[in-house]
């Protein structure tokens, strides 16, 4: 897209990364998409602070004005539009060449019949024997669990270098069960969309095998469903959340021996006002059509839930540094986890909505629908809790592992 000094600007996206750079003695801001739509990265002086500051102003601003006013003509107009015009190419911003790109991708995304791996080589490692060998030593720094039958369990999906603890109980409570057939997957959906829920009938790819999803039960779900229900799958292209937890899964089971229903659930903070009675009807019909579903086929069903807890510290939007709160978000994720382990999910809803969840609990939608839908549960445990430290955002993200196990296992 062609702009001059004089264009009125479009806002940078809401969704692009910022890390600092370091190279040898200079520091720079490193822009990136983690959604990929982007060809490539873009490094800046750490001044591009004021125009990035500048683009993501509801007011719209061009270069002219930015140069006179962020930068008191310490930097000139064009030198500014030499980094729109590269940031714009780059797909950075909300203009034409991003939505044309968007609209691309996401429609070659809906047409594909699978999704293909999107963390590969950087939450976890791209060849299919260190991923392996990455999973031995995790799971074999736990001891072995004696052989119980889980209904459902909660795993986080933080890279797996940063939860070698929770990832290693979760594999061995996984392997101490028998293999599901079915798998029912609620999982984050961390960057909206249409609708609360986002189904896929596309089978899932890993470097450790192809996992299908259950494709008449997604249909069954869209033939019951009286409120209406998005076809647009193109979150699920770039979203993390289930492929990490399904790698888990495939190490221990194999990726051929059970089938898939992967749900999206976007946040629920439209429920927080009805903390007592969360349920809409969208979220009462879902429940209903998948647990109906579920008691009417003759397979071992596995609930899960892909959902961290707290996010705390600058980089969520917190003005105090992630040590200053830790001590008493951890109190307050000891009382949620606590709700969870109860199988309360009234009471696990109530205490994020009755802190207007300021701990951001991205967990809060999948475990609460796994604590609705499972059935025969008889007792749940807390396998692991662990904290994932970020000191250079000066920031933190706690998560935890829950079995749930079932009646006379």
């Amino acid at each position: 897209m062609k702009y001059t000094i004089y264009s009125a600007l479009p806002k940078i996206r809401s969704d692009i990364g910022l890390m600092k750079h370091v190279h040898g003695e200079d520091e720079y801001i490193l822009m990136y998409d983690p959604l990929r739509y982007s060809r490539a990265p873009m490094i800046l002086a750490l001044h591009a602070i004021k125009l990035l500051d500048c683009l993501q102003k509801d007011e719209s601003v061009t270069c002219e004005e930015i140069a006179d006013i962020a930068y008191e003509g310490q930097v000139d107009a064009e030198a500014i539009l030499d980094v729109i015009s590269q940031m714009s190419d780059r797909c950075f911003l909300f203009d034409e060449v991003f939505h044309d790109t968007k609209s691309v991708i996401d429609q070659a995304f809906r047409e594909s019949t699978t999704r293909d791996p999107f963390c590969l080589g950087t939450v976890y490692p791209e060849q299919t024997d260190a991923i392996i060998s990455l999973l031995n030593e995790y799971k074999e720094s736990m001891p072995v669990r004696t052989a119980s039958q889980l209904s459902g369990i909660i795993i986080p999906h933080v890279e797996m270098a940063e939860g070698k603890q929770v990832y290693a109980s979760v594999l061995r409570a996984l392997e101490a069960s028998e293999a599901p057939e079915l798998v029912v997957l609620f999982a984050t959906s961390h960057y909206g969309g249409e609708g609360r829920f986002i189904f896929t009938e596309k089978d899932f790819v890993t470097p450790l095998g192809i996992t299908n999803t259950d494709k008449a039960f997604v249909k069954h779900v869209f033939d019951q469903a009286a409120l209406p229900l998005t076809k647009d799958d193109s979150q699920h292209r770039y979203d993390h959340s289930i492929e990490l937890v399904l790698l888990l899964l495939q190490y221990a089971y194999g990726s051929s021996s059970f089938s898939l229903l992967p749900i999206l659930v976007n946040g629920m903070q439209d429920r927080f006002s009805f903390a007592e009675h969360p349920n809409d009807d969208g979220i009462d019909e879902i429940i209903r059509i998948i647990k109906e579903y579920c008691a009417t086929i003759n397979k071992r069903v596995l609930f899960v839930s892909s959902g961290d807890l707290s996010h705390i510290g600058r980089k969520f939007g917190d003005a105090d540094q992630a040590q200053s709160l830790k001590t008493d978000v951890t109190i307050h994720d000891e009382a949620v986890t606590k709700a969870l382990c109860d199988i309360d999910a009234k009471a696990f809803f109530a205490r994020i909505a009755n802190s207007a969840d300021h701990s951001r609990i991205c967990g809060c939608s999948p475990n609460y629908m796994l604590l609705q839908s499972m059935n025969n549960v008889q007792q749940a445990e807390l396998l692991s809790y662990q904290w994932w430290d970020q000191p250079d955002t000066a920031s933190a993200v706690s998560f935890c592992s829950i079995a749930y196990f079932e009646e006379n296992s």
